[in-house]
C-alpha cells in the first residue's frame, strides 16, 4: 500500500512539473510581451509557373506477335504567371502596397485582440513577429465569373537570443462572402482593390492569431 501511495504522489509532482515546465517556456505567458517588425517583405513573382496539368507521351512497339515494349514520361508545360502578374500590375498603377496593408492590419488586430492587446508593445519585447507573404494572386470563383483575392502569409516569432519558436503560413479561405466582385472590377478599381485586399488579409491574420494562441 505504501509503494503505491508513494507511486501516486510521483506521478502527481511529476505532472505538476512538466505542466510548469511547458506554461513557463511559451510565447503567451502572462509576463511576456511581444512587438512586431513592421517591415514586411513580399516574394517576388515568378514570370513563369508550371501547368497545373502535366501531358503524358508514350512509345511502344512490339518485339515479336505476343512481345511488346513501352515507354512512357510525362512533363509539365511552363505557362506564364497572369494570375499573379496582373494583380501585381494593379497593385503598381494604383500605388497600393500590399506589405503595408499586412502590417497595419496585423499591428490593428493585435492592438485589439482581447488575449494580445495587453501583451502587444511597439518595441522593448520579449518576443519579436516577423512577417512575409511568400505568395498573391487573383482568384476566380468556379461557378461564377467573380473573383477575389488569395494571400499567404507566414508568420515566424523569435526570442530575445533570436532562436525561432513559432512558425505558421496561412492562406484566406475561399468562401463565398469574398467573391463580391467580377476580375475587372477588383483590378481596375482602387476602392474594390483595395476593399478586397484588407478583406483577403484579415482573414488570413485572424487564422495565424487564432493558432498563436495554441503555443
Amino acid at each position: 500500500m505504501n509503494i503505491l501511495i508513494n507511486f501516486l504522489i510521483l506521478c502527481v509532482v511529476f505532472l505538476f512539473t512538466a505542466c510548469s515546465s511547458k506554461s513557463d517556456s511559451g510565447f503567451n505567458q502572462s509576463n511576456n510581451s511581444i512587438s512586431l517588425n513592421k517591415n514586411v517583405p513580399i516574394s517576388s513573382i515568378p514570370r513563369t509557373i508550371k501547368s497545373p496539368v502535366s501531358i503524358g507521351l508514350g512509345l511502344g512497339g512490339y518485339i515479336s506477335r505476343h512481345l511488346g515494349i513501352h515507354v512512357g514520361t510525362s512533363y509539365r508545360p511552363t505557362i506564364s504567371n497572369d494570375d499573379a502578374l496582373k494583380l501585381e500590375r494593379a497593385l503598381n498603377q494604383n500605388n497600393i502596397s500590399l506589405s503595408n496593408i499586412v502590417a497595419d492590419e496585423f499591428d490593428n488586430m493585435m492592438k485589439n485582440d482581447s488575449f494580445y492587446k495587453d501583451k502587444y508593445v511597439p518595441f522593448g519585447s520579449n518576443y519579436k513577429i516577423y512577417l512575409y507573404i511568400p505568395k498573391y494572386y487573383i482568384d476566380t470563383a468556379t461557378f461564377s465569373s467573380k473573383a477575389s483575392v488569395k494571400i499567404v502569409i507566414t508568420t515566424k516569432i523569435f526570442n530575445e537570443k533570436d532562436e525561432l519558436i513559432y512558425e505558421n503560413s496561412e492562406e484566406n479561405d475561399s468562401l463565398s462572402r469574398y467573391y463580391k466582385y467580377d476580375e475587372n472590377e477588383i483590378l481596375n478599381s482602387y476602392e474594390i482593390l483595395n476593399k478586397v485586399l484588407r478583406d483577403s488579409v484579415r482573414n488570413s491574420i485572424a487564422k495565424i492569431i487564432i493558432d498563436m494562441k495554441k503555443n
